[in-house]
């Protein structure tokens, strides 16, 4: 599997980050990072992912991280097609990680590791499935940029973030 990485906003350290954030989707993947086909992570500003959510999702709000599996039967002569995108707002991920105390690049990670993991095929809806893809997204975080061995506080996301104070 390709994993193409692709800044429309600023983002601290981008090379770094692509080299996480590669490494973060093949793990939330799993055996699916295996097959022929593309991942795009697009990294947005605030305005980016609020025109993307209201577009194609009928959401006038800023959210975190937001993912659109390709469908499985569009026609293409003879390749699989691109697995999907993940769009991650890079405003709003600082703004968790300073809600948490967590270090930014962390926080993009987790938020992109999300994204990932709904193209494997996960869901949040209820709380149950949230934890449990909070549990595997920080988890997969912890892997590839560990914090001093300290464990992840465990959060929601985006829409499902309580702003702390």
């Amino acid at each position: 599997m390709k994993i193409n990485v692709f800044f429309h906003t600023a983002a601290e350290d981008e090379k770094a980050l692509t080299r996480l954030a590669k490494k973060a989707v093949t793990l939330a993947l799993g055996s699916l990072a295996r097959k022929k086909g593309e991942v795009n992570i697009i990294y947005v500003d605030g305005g980016g992912i609020k025109d993307i959510n209201r577009r194609f999702l009928g959401k006038d709000r800023l959210t975190d991280t937001i993912a659109f599996n390709y469908p499985q039967n569009a026609p293409r002569s003879g390749e699989e097609l691109p697995f999907g995108d993940v769009y991650v707002c890079v405003p709003q991920a600082f703004s968790q990680a300073r809600d948490y105390g967590k270090d930014g690049l962390a926080e993009l990670l987790t938020v992109t590791a999300h994204g990932a993991l709904h193209l494997a095929g996960m869901d949040d809806k209820t709380k149950a499935q949230r934890d449990e893809m909070n549990g595997l997204a920080e988890s997969i975080t912890e892997k590839i940029y560990p914090r001093g061995g300290k464990p992840a506080a465990r959060r929601p996301y985006g829409r499902h973030a309580k702003r702390r104070g």
